[in-house]
């Protein structure tokens, strides 16, 4: 297994005082700077096993495995992307420091920890899409 990290502009829809966010962790048909599209359908599997566990990925500080800051409550594709919903627990000091920079649009950013599982690469344009991918984490 290679885990990979990708970041995406994180447009948080809102952040409350107690520490719940929300927005896309991903979104769909963007081109990135490592010239790789997500396709829609990507998280499908990776959700549905995720929700056979009972509970969704950790959110985490910086893809550090020891440092959790907060559980995803929500995850579910639309037409847009992955969106999500989560919750800072703000009695854990990086959760106050996470906290803090999203409501100040410091942090615009977040990174997704998976595994590819599906792709088509595109020689021409030199375009790899993803098209499944085993989603471990999501990271501020």
């Amino acid at each position: 297994m290679i885990l990979q990290h990708k970041t995406f502009d994180f447009k948080a829809k809102e952040v409350s005082d107690t520490g719940e966010f929300s927005g896309y962790l991903s979104v769909f048909g963007v081109l990135d700077s490592y010239r790789e599209i997500v396709k829609h359908g990507a998280f499908a599997e990776t959700l549905a096993e995720w929700k056979a566990k009972g509970r969704l990925p950790p959110v985490l500080w910086q893809h550090r495995s020891g440092e959790p800051i907060g559980p995803f409550v929500k995850m579910q594709e639309d037409d847009k992307g992955l969106y999500v919903e989560g919750q800072l627990l703000m009695e854990l000091q990086r959760a106050k420091e996470a906290h803090l920079l999203l409501k100040h649009k410091v942090v615009n950013g977040m990174s997704i920890g998976f595994e590819t599982i599906g792709e088509e690469y595109d020689k021409n344009q030199r375009i790899r899409s993803l098209t499944k991918v085993k989603l471990w984490e999501g990271s501020i």
